[in-house]
C-alpha cells in the first residue's frame, strides 16, 4: 500500500528521479493556511535535505511541533506527515518564489490550502 501510493504521487507529480540528482528547496518558511474546516492559521516549516529526501518540521500557532518527510525537488514537493493520532499528505508546488499547495489528512473529505513564504 504505501509503495502504491508513493509511487502514484510520484507519478501525478511528473518527478523524474532517475539518473538525476534532484535540487534543493531547503529553507525555513512562513505558513499562511486554510484549514479543511475553513479555518485560516499562521505557522513555519523548516525544510532540510536527508539524503535523496527531506524532513520538514511544522510548528504550529501554539508552539507544537509537527514532523513531515518529504519527496521533490525545486518544483514541487510530495509531503507525508504525523502529528498524534493525525496523518496526512500534502501536494506543494513553487509558484513565484513562494510555494503554494494542498494537504489533507487520514479520513477527511476535504483539502486544506497553504502558501508558504520564503523567512
Amino acid at each position: 500500500m504505501k509503495t502504491s501510493f508513493f509511487a502514484a504521487l510520484v507519478a501525478m507529480a511528473g518527478i523524474g528521479i532517475a539518473g538525476h540528482a534532484l535540487a534543493d528547496p531547503s529553507g525555513s518558511y512562513d505558513i499562511s493556511g486554510v484549514n479543511p474546516d475553513g479555518t485560516q492559521y499562521e505557522a513555519s516549516v523548516l525544510v532540510a535535505k536527508i539524503g535523496d529526501a527531506f524532513t520538514l518540521t511544522y510548528t504550529l500557532g501554539n508552539g507544537s511541533k509537527v514532523s513531515g518527510t518529504a519527496i521533490g525537488d525545486d518544483d514541487v514537493l510530495a509531503i507525508g506527515y504525523a502529528e498524534k493520532d493525525d496523518t496526512g499528505v500534502a501536494l506543494m508546488f513553487s509558484e513565484d518564489d513562494k510555494w503554494k499547495g494542498v494537504w489533507t489528512y487520514l479520513g477527511a473529505k476535504a483539502l486544506g490550502t497553504e502558501e508558504w513564504t520564503p523567512q
